[in-house]
């Protein structure tokens, strides 16, 4: 049918360009080269395309915003650095359809009129880093760049390279760190001056590989799919307790029920779901709500969201207690420290969260302390990631607080830690996924506890030298620092004991 011309999956990767085009008809890039940029721009925002790395913004309000710019110096950036715990579909895109990616790169490149384009990915992702090079020098070949520089840029493994505003620093040479909130890129691009602000357009890999069949087939024929919220289709990750993981293609707003079930084969064994989580960026969702259609405004209005559509399932034989203890660690540790009621607020949490499973430190308000931590991270921050720990931990806890009480009255019983499901890699022959067991070795300010691990980034600590959670005067933590090396006192246990004493006078 007509409307299969704007799925992105082939059933077997494109192992040449000749073999896309062969696949796709039209070549999408030479036609919209033809036609005025305002035309296929107008094209893009009559589609409803909404970026799929997890905002889930209209694409053509962001070309526009580009385009009519007054700074008439820009960039187009591909965002490749996917970090997201239970996401590994831009990944599986690049290795199987590297070429829509990088046509819709060229297309907005023609749009808001730039030589420029970059793409960001972790250095890492060695597999996808040969695929784009590969098929950039197909590109080049074929006559299609035009003078046109497309850069594969490897970053750190860091979470947050994925942030737009840290993505644009590493660009720039500096490290994952997120820039100001009132500097999005649209506003403060690559190698920005005050005289020129440079604004650059960031999307995601799977949003720039949607482009060239909407220029092909049109905007009509992309909204024959999906939803009016959400138009076209997506790719989900479904990862977890689940029979059938893997990285499916299906069109946007059929229900997560289909999704978890049909597609994904449902729960392992004579087992039930007990929650669903989109990576570590919303509100868990129980089951009560499956069927919620998996669009972008469906899942918000149930208080959640779509993200990247990487969902992470959760059966009836899993710690919900666990869950979140790895979720604020993983959060904590990423965090860049930049901000500092995040990285304290996260601290609190975690560190709460780990007490309840050790006798020798659960206490009763270790519950509350979780929670305060957890809630008050968000305060003037940068960027998402302590919103994201305000929604979700609190969700866990208080949907799940029977565990957590049962937890508390048993600290021993904990059971086997649970990991966080941050995807290495895909293995389609045993349809598994292969997880980052060093991230459970990271530390807060991204060294690593593996004494066999030649490589130490050390960014988050430098970025906040003079901090320690609280803002205290650079002189004040050097002499703390050494007063705990000389005494052994552990810093984090007093700070505990000072927020557990103000807790408790705040109820008198």
């Amino acid at each position: 049918m007509a409307t299969k011309h704007h799925w992105l999956i082939p059933d077997r990767p494109y192992e040449t360009y000749a073999a896309y085009q062969k696949a796709t008809g039209d070549n999408a890039l030479a036609k919209a080269r033809k036609a005025q940029p305002d035309s296929v721009l107008g094209e893009i925002e009559r589609s409803g395309l909404r970026g799929r790395g997890g905002g889930g913004f209209p694409t053509g309000t962001k070309w526009t915003t580009i385009r009519n710019h007054p700074c008439k110096k820009h960039a187009v950036v591909c965002n490749a650095a996917e970090g997201e715990p239970g996401t590994f579909k831009d990944r599986f895109l690049l290795r199987r359809n590297p070429y829509a990616v990088l046509e819709g790169m060229l297309i907005a490149a023609h749009v808001v009129e730039t030589r420029e384009l970059h793409i960001a990915i972790k250095e890492s992702f060695k597999q996808e880093i040969e695929r784009l090079r590969g098929a950039i020098d197909e590109l080049g070949k074929e006559d299609l760049l035009e003078g046109f520089e497309i850069k594969v840029v490897p970053g750190p493994e860091e979470y947050l390279f994925g942030e737009e505003k840290a993505l644009l620093n590493v660009l720039e040479g500096g490290g994952p760190l997120p820039r100001e909130a009132h500097y999005p890129p649209y506003e403060r691009g690559l190698g920005a001056t005050a005289e020129s602000p440079n604004p650059a357009l960031v999307n995601n890999v799977e949003t720039f590989a949607h482009v060239p069949s909407i220029v092909r087939h049109g905007a009509a024929s992309f909204r024959k799919l999906g939803t009016s919220d959400t138009p076209g289709t997506l790719l989900f990750t479904l990862s977890g307790d689940i029979a059938h993981p893997g990285v499916y293609e299906a069109e946007a707003g059929l229900t997560l029920r289909e999704l978890f079930y049909r597609i994904g084969g449902g729960p392992r064994g004579p087992r039930s779901f007990k929650a669903a989580l989109c990576g570590v960026s919303a509100a868990a969702i129980g089951p009560e709500k499956f069927e919620t259609r998996a669009d972008f405004g469906s899942l918000r209005m149930i208080n959640a969201g779509l993200g990247s559509a990487g969902f992470i399932l959760i059966d009836d034989m899993t710690s919900i207690p666990r869950v979140a203890q790895a979720v604020a660690r993983f959060l904590y540790v990423e965090s860049c420290n930049q901000c500092t009621a995040c990285k304290h607020g996260l601290r609190t949490a975690s560190g709460a969260l780990d007490e309840l499973f050790d006798p020798k430190t659960a206490t009763a308000d270790d519950f509350e302390r979780a929670l305060f931590g957890a809630r008050s991270a968000p305060q003037g921050n940068r960027c998402f990631l302590p919103v994201q720990a305000a929604q979700l931990i609190p969700a866990l806890m208080t949907r799940f607080k029977p565990e957590f009480d049962a937890q508390a009255a048993r600290p021993a019983a904990g059971g086997p830690r649970w990991r966080i499901p941050k995807i290495l890699d895909f293995d389609e022959t045993s349809r598994t996924f292969v997880t980052d067991v060093k991230q459970a070795l990271k530390n807060p300010d991204w060294t690593y506890a593996d004494q066999h691990s030649t490589k130490r980034h050390t960014v988050a600590a430098e970025a906040s030298e003079g901090e320690a959670g609280v803002r205290l005067a650079p002189d004040v933590w050097h002499a703390l620092k050494e007063l705990a090396d000389v005494t052994g006192i552990e810093l984090d246990r007093q700070v505990n004991e000072a927020l557990r004493d103000w807790l408790k006078r705040g109820r008198r």
